[in-house]
């Protein structure tokens, strides 16, 4: 992993957590677009610049009460479920060398007995190496597995908060597209 990577994943990750507490703290999504579907949005009546802002913050408001969900918030759950995901998955990068470290020992331990420290500890090394790899793939996979998950259920939540904005916007003569 490079470090600009690991920059970049800090940087998000600070930036959902000042978006959460942004918006928990102040309420409503202060310096976030109140049209986080990017939708495009016609003055179908002739509404001011200014009067479409405050239709707009007043559609993300009832969208977000009409379906309990915030979609800042939740992007900044989802965000912070990521990176912890991808810790998770960081740190078990290392079972199948502690795997096998730990495999040599034990079969240095039987190989003496047997007769043979070397041979019980190489083959105790490949076996604990590949436990540990198998280990270690499966927790990556489940790391994504739970980030994947996260994901499609923010994505299911905005598509019903996004009609109900929608049609807040429409109920007060906006064409949105």
């Amino acid at each position: 992993m490079t470090l600009a990577f690991t920059v970049r994943r800090s940087v998000w990750g600070l930036a959902a957590v000042v978006a959460v507490w942004s918006v928990t703290s102040f309420g409503g999504p202060p310096g976030l677009s109140t049209n986080p579907g990017n939708h495009v949005i016609f003055p179908a009546k002739g509404q001011t610049p200014e009067q479409q802002k405050v239709d707009e913050l007043a559609a993300y408001d009832w969208a977000t009460a009409q379906t309990s969900w915030d979609p800042y918030q939740a992007q900044g759950a989802v965000g912070a479920q990521s990176v912890s995901d991808t810790q998770m998955a960081k740190e078990s990068r290392g079972s199948a060398v502690g795997g096998a470290a730990r495999g040599a020992l034990l079969g240095v331990a039987i190989g003496a007995v047997a007769g043979d420290a070397g041979k019980g500890a190489a083959i105790g090394a490949t076996a604990g190496g590949v436990t540990g790899g198998m280990s270690s793939r499966r927790t990556r996979g489940a790391a994504k597995a739970s980030t994947a998950a996260a994901v499609g259920a923010y994505n299911q939540k905005f598509a019903l908060w996004d009609k109900c904005f929608v049609a807040a916007m429409e109920g007060k003569g906006y064409t949105v597209k």
